[in-house]
C-alpha cells in the first residue's frame, strides 16, 4: 500500500475566519508570493531572501564562479526553496485533482548557482495533468541579472481518502512577515548530535491536518547532512512515506559517498515510524 505525506501543500485553503492559514505558520514569515495564470496552469511570482534564509555556510565550489559579485551572497537554503516550490504548485495541483485534496509525493531541488541577490524572480507550470497525478516545475532566476539559482520538481497525487478534499483556494498568496533569526532556529530545529536533527510537532510547523509541513521535514533532513559532512546541500530529494502526526520529526544522516548523504526522518512519537527519505548531494569540501 502506497503511504503518502498527506497533509498536502503548504496550508493553501481559508481558516474560518478568512484568514489565509499560512499567515498563521513559519510559512507567513517566508517573504513571498505568486499568482496563478488565467487557466491555473502556470505561476509567477517573487521571492525575498535575507540573510536568515541562506544557507549558513560558504565555500561552495565547482560552480558558476560569480562569488566576488557586488551585492550577491550565498544562494538560500533547498529547504527553503522545497517549501516555496510547494506552496506555488500546490493551489494549481489541487485545482486539476479536486474535489480531491492534492497530497505531496516528493520534492526535488536542484541548486544551480553559487550565489545570488536578495530577490528572486518565480516562474512555474504544471507539467502533467494526470487522472491521480500532477507534477509541477518552478524555476528561481536572480531578479538582477536573470540568472538561475534553482529549479524545483514537484509531484503531487489525489488523495485516496475521502475525507481529504479541497477547502475553499486562493488564486495565489503574499505574505508580508521575516524571519528575525535563521529559518532553522525559527522553527525550533536542534541539532542533536552530528548528522541527528529533529523538530517538535507544534502548531507553527503543522499542516492543517495536523501532520509536520514537508518544507519542515525536508529543512531538518537539510540540517542533518549539513552537520555530518561540513559542507552545504547542493541538490535534495525529498520523498515522503507518511506523516509525522506525533513528533517529535528526527532526521538521521549517513553518508552514501564522497558527496552524498541518505537521511531518514521518521516520526519518534509514533515507534519512529519512517515518515521520509532525502537524499542530498552536497557541496565539495576545500
Amino acid at each position: 500500500m502506497t503511504r503518502l505525506h498527506d497533509a498536502g501543500p503548504a496550508n493553501v485553503g481559508l481558516s474560518g475566519s478568512d484568514e489565509p492559514e499560512y499567515r498563521q505558520s513559519f510559512v507567513g514569515q517566508i517573504p513571498f508570493g505568486f499568482t496563478l495564470s488565467e487557466d491555473g496552469l502556470g505561476m509567477v511570482g517573487d521571492a525575498g531572501v535575507t540573510d536568515m534564509l541562506r544557507s549558513t555556510r560558504s565555500g561552495r565550489s565547482g560552480r558558476s564562479g560569480r562569488s566576488g559579485r557586488s551585492g550577491r551572497s550565498g544562494p538560500p537554503r533547498a529547504s527553503l526553496l522545497a517549501t516555496i516550490a510547494d506552496c506555488m504548485a500546490g493551489i494549481p495541483a489541487c485545482i486539476v485533482t479536486a474535489p480531491s485534496l492534492a497530497v505531496t509525493l516528493d520534492i526535488a531541488v536542484r541548486m544551480v548557482a553559487d550565489h545570488c541577490g536578495d530577490l528572486l524572480d518565480m516562474t512555474g507550470e504544471i507539467v502533467k495533468r494526470g487522472r491521480s497525478t500532477v507534477a509541477g516545475e518552478v524555476h528561481f532566476t536572480d531578479a538582477q541579472t536573470s540568472d538561475l539559482v534553482a529549479t524545483s520538481y514537484v509531484t503531487f497525487m489525489a488523495s485516496p481518502r475521502p475525507q481529504d478534499l479541497v477547502p475553499p483556494l486562493l488564486r495565489g498568496m503574499r505574505t508580508t512577515g521575516s524571519m528575525p533569526v535563521t529559518f532553522p532556529e525559527f522553527v525550533g530545529t536542534r541539532l542533536l548530535s552530528t548528522g541527528v536533527a529533529e523538530v517538535d510537532l507544534t502548531p507553527f510547523v503543522m499542516q492543517a491536518s495536523g501532520s509536520l509541513q514537508g518544507g519542515i521535514v525536508a529543512l531538518i533532513g537539510e540540517i542533518a547532512a549539513e552537520s555530518l559532512t561540513g559542507s552545504p546541500v547542493l541538490d535534495l530529494d525529498v520523498r515522503y512515506l507518511s506523516a509525522v502526526r506525533v513528533g517529535p520529526g528526527r532526521a538521521t544522516a549517513s553518508l552514501l559517498g564522497p558527496d552524498l548523504v541518505r537521511v531518514e526522518v521518521r516520526d519518534v512519537g509514533s515507534d519512529d515510524r519512517l515518515a521520509a527519505l532525502i537524499f542530498a548531494r552536497m557541496a565539495p569540501v576545500g
